[in-house]
């Protein structure tokens, strides 16, 4: 039984097609074989190999995770790597990706740790100069430029590695499949080829992935549900690069981690944080919000002022304008606040992106004190959320936020009435109504 396939998308016909009706993509269309029972025969060798066991019989010993030596990466992931853990990091061309994985190499050949390299876009000489460069001498390193992943799975199996990783994956291909390295069938194919083998031998695997223009992994994001944990490297500045997560089975999502890049590597950023200590300025306020596992202050800048357009401008970085253009609506009909023919820009200091709601107190403290023109008090953090009855509703881990607030020498926390039995070293103002940040703001 024969059926067709685009090597590029993925769709599927029971006959040649010239042009791809899906990605309009010419002469992609190929014919592939199956069995008659609808299976194609490739999805059949990848398979991961496990005897039947009852869960409480399962031994906890390879749960511990294991440290790259990278000690903020460790962190972003949960504290370090599982057994048999695939990771893909991806990214736009020439953000860093190749220097994070040869430093990734590096870390672990010093812990002791046997490393593959597989690179399909550059030799042992090329690799060879970039390591030099970063200062990697690279003993437990073994380096291997094929694109041929049959060749690479052989080589794990003989030289049995603590840790593989593959730059990149677009950059590789299965011999005997359709369609070329970089295409969406062999980028599945290396994929589920690469999570076989690395739960089947318990090796750490690390997948470079390159962002297409329209911001997804070779197209359709099809890697992200077929391995552990994803993560993004973004460009910020210049020389700052971001980390984020965005996918990990084995630890909290939402952490991000900065870098900056230079002619020795990626070297952590550390990022001035927002105390209490700032200078407190009319329309900026401080919050509390989650990042992954920890906390951060982050600071809320609001500007806003005269339009002079037909329909006013909703402008925000780092944070929802969706929630924005809610949050203003709460603010005109419950704090009294005229926006309706105003620009509103909002801005989250520092490059931190906010999703979370404990921060909405805090842009609406932000957007009265611009328009008020009046300063919030000095060592003052805002956290709770706005509904839209005009409640403010209590943030979760309330005690913990306190704590960290404390830490950082903020003298006061404006919370939810609705946050009972709270204990804390700090100084707390609770209300019940966001009419009553106007009473905090004066």
């Amino acid at each position: 039984m024969t059926d067709f396939e685009c090597v590029e998308c993925g769709y599927g016909s029971v006959k040649w097609l010239g042009r791809c009706p899906s990605c309009s993509q010419w002469d992609t269309v190929v014919q592939v074989s199956k069995f008659a029972g609808g299976g194609s025969q490739e999805t059949l060798e990848d398979v991961i190999v496990s005897e039947p066991v009852r869960l409480s019989e399962v031994s906890s010993e390879t749960s511990e995770k294991i440290k790259s030596g990278l000690k903020e990466l460790d962190r972003l992931f949960g504290g370090g790597f599982v057994e048999g853990e695939v990771i893909l990091i991806g990214g736009p061309p020439g953000v860093g990706k190749s220097t994070l994985f040869l430093q990734l190499a590096g870390s672990f050949s010093k812990s002791g740790k046997k490393v593959l390299y597989i690179s399909g876009e550059e030799n042992p000489s090329q690799i060879k100069i970039h390591a030099s460069r970063l200062g990697i001498g690279g003993e437990n390193i073994i380096l291997m430029a094929v694109s041929d992943l049959t060749a690479a799975e052989k080589e794990i199996e003989l030289n049995s590695p603590d840790v593989v990783i593959v730059d990149s994956i677009q950059a590789v291909a299965v011999p005997g499949e359709s369609g070329a390295p970089g295409s969406l069938k062999q980028v599945k194919r290396s994929t589920a080829k690469l999570v076989s083998v690395a739960k089947n031998t318990k090796c750490i695997v690390f997948i470079s992935g390159q962002i297409t223009k329209e911001g997804s992994i070779a197209g359709p994001k099809v890697l992200e549900h077929m391995v552990d944990a994803v993560s993004y490297i973004d460009i910020l500045e210049t020389d700052l690069r971001i980390i984020t997560t965005a996918k990990n089975r084995f630890g909290a999502c939402g952490d991000f981690l900065l870098y900056k890049i230079g002619s020795s590597g990626l070297k952590e950023h550390k990022q001035p944080a927002a105390g209490a200590a700032q200078e407190s300025i009319a329309g900026q306020a401080v919050v509390c919000v989650r990042t992954g596992s920890r906390f951060q202050a982050a600071r809320i800048q609001a500007l806003v002022s005269e339009s002079y357009f037909e329909y006013p401008l909703r402008r925000t970085s780092g944070f929802s304008r969706e929630r924005l253009l809610m949050l203003s609506a709460i603010a005109s009909r419950h704090m009294g606040m005229k926006l309706s023919s105003s620009d509103i820009y909002l801005n989250v200091g520092g490059g931190l992106k906010i999703s979370e709601r404990s921060a909405d107190i805090g842009v609406l403290a932000a957007l009265y004190s611009n328009l008020a023109g009046k300063a919030p008090p000095a060592g003052t953090i805002f956290i709770g959320e706005a509904g839209l009855a005009g409640e403010v509703s209590p943030a979760d881990d309330i005690e913990r936020r306190l704590k960290f607030a404390e830490s950082n020498k903020f003298s006061t926390a404006v919370i939810s009435s609705k946050n009972t039995a709270v204990k804390s070293g700090i100084k707390t103002i609770r209300i019940g109504k966001v009419k009553e940040l106007k009473n905090i703001i004066k």
